[in-house]
């Protein structure tokens, strides 16, 4: 999730994320409690489900209710079908909650198929699809508008059937339509709390979470990040599947004759602009940013050979020597020089995070030796250096 606060906006009726990234990272970090939940749910529902089948049996003999249990039973054997289904997909959230409609789908149109068959029951049926409903939206994971469509659709259907068999008188009917819509109003209205609720949460630990590891001057990530576990992890990655990883470090030129002349605040102006120009001129979601010291920052390429982060290296450079921050009645400038370090993990499998920042920071001092405002680079499993 973004500092943008438009990213992590709740829909009030859906009760999800606007944005379809941040509402997609809830999920897939919500993946194993929603399957959790689903097993729980479609257990507990598929057991209570075949319990009731002794009411078919003492309303209908035990012949008669043959049809009414082969019904009931169709709802337990896709449970465990849907079940197996949604631990193997590749998208398990997705997959889960096909599961719950087509489940809850299910167990209504089996139960509209019981109350037919039982029409002397239809009051206590009411009851049942009131309950139903509630269960289908509060205990059932599932989209909020999923769940509506399928506890609502279901409830008017039950109650136009009631009316037309007409069987009970019309106060009964009237109260047991009454009980019926509450039933699915309130069930709607506490999983739309829950839906709200449960991404308020995700969102409070996610701001938690980018207070922790990003740099709150320039919105890079901070180096206590970079040391837990960032650039371990995608060497690990580049390590496994044999792929080329590329580093740069860079740092502003001349930056302690600015903070000497225009003063700190004129410094922080330069560093987020720097900032920002980084953040833009790499992928998103795949390269990182990190600021790794007071005017240094190191930019993590995955997939990356050393002669495109070297071209990388050249625009940003190129970009930042032309820039102009207005500060007051100035405007500063200055430039960058810059330390480009590859490596390539399916031919040497035994370079480590140290190595290579070391490397990265050698050649960007080269760099400033040279003249500053250039861009020195080296492929660090062949050791030969390459001047760019």
């Amino acid at each position: 999730m973004t500092s943008d606060p438009s990213t992590a906006a709740i829909a009030r009726l859906r009760g999800e994320f606007v944005c379809a990234a941040t509402e997609a990272g809830f999920l897939h970090e919500q993946a194993p409690t929603i399957l959790r939940d689903l097993r729980r749910a479609l257990i507990v529902c598929s057991l209570f489900y075949l319990m009731f089948s002794v009411a078919d049996v003492l309303a209908l003999g035990l012949p008669g209710a043959i049809p009414s249990l082969l019904a009931r039973a169709v709802v337990p054997v896709f449970a465990w079908a849907g079940l197996r289904h949604a631990r193997r997909a590749a998208t398990p959230v997705k997959a889960a909650y096909r599961v719950a409609s087509v489940f809850t789908l299910l167990g209504m149109l089996t139960y509209m198929f019981v109350a037919w068959r039982r029409p002397a029951d239809t009051l206590l049926h009411g009851t049942s699809v009131g309950l139903m409903a509630v269960v289908i939206l509060i205990f059932i994971p599932n989209r909020l508008r999923t769940s509506v469509a399928i506890a609502l659709g279901s409830s008017l259907v039950f109650v136009a059937l009631a009316w037309i068999q007409h069987l009970e008188t019309t106060r009964h009917l009237v109260s047991m339509t009454m009980l019926v819509l509450f039933a699915n109003a309130f069930g709607a209205v506490a999983a739309n709390r829950h839906a709200r609720l449960w991404r308020e949460q995700y969102r409070t630990r996610q701001v938690l979470t980018n207070l922790s590891v990003r740099d709150p001057l320039t919105g890079c990530y901070n180096r206590r990040h970079l040391n837990a576990a960032l650039l371990d992890g995608e060497i690990a990655r580049a390590r496994r599947y044999r792929l080329s990883l590329s580093l740069i470090m860079c740092d502003l030129d001349g930056f302690k004759a600015i903070n000497d002349t225009y003063g700190h605040h004129a410094g922080d102006a330069l560093l987020r602009r720097f900032a920002d120009l980084l953040q833009a001129m790499t992928r998103e979601s795949i390269d990182t940013v990190v600021r790794y010291g007071g005017e240094e920052f190191l930019i993590i390429l995955p997939e990356t050979r050393l002669d495109g982060a070297v071209e990388l290296a050249e625009r940003v450079r190129a970009a930042f020597a032309a820039e102009r921050i207005p500060y007051n009645d100035a405007a500063l400038a200055t430039t960058a020089s810059f330390g480009v370090a590859g490596a390539d993990f399916a031919a040497h499998q035994a370079i480590t995070p140290q190595s290579l920042i070391a490397v990265a920071d050698d050649l960007m001092y080269d760099a400033k030796r040279g003249g500053r405002n250039q861009v020195r680079a080296r492929q660090v499993e062949t050791g030969i250096a390459r001047v760019a």
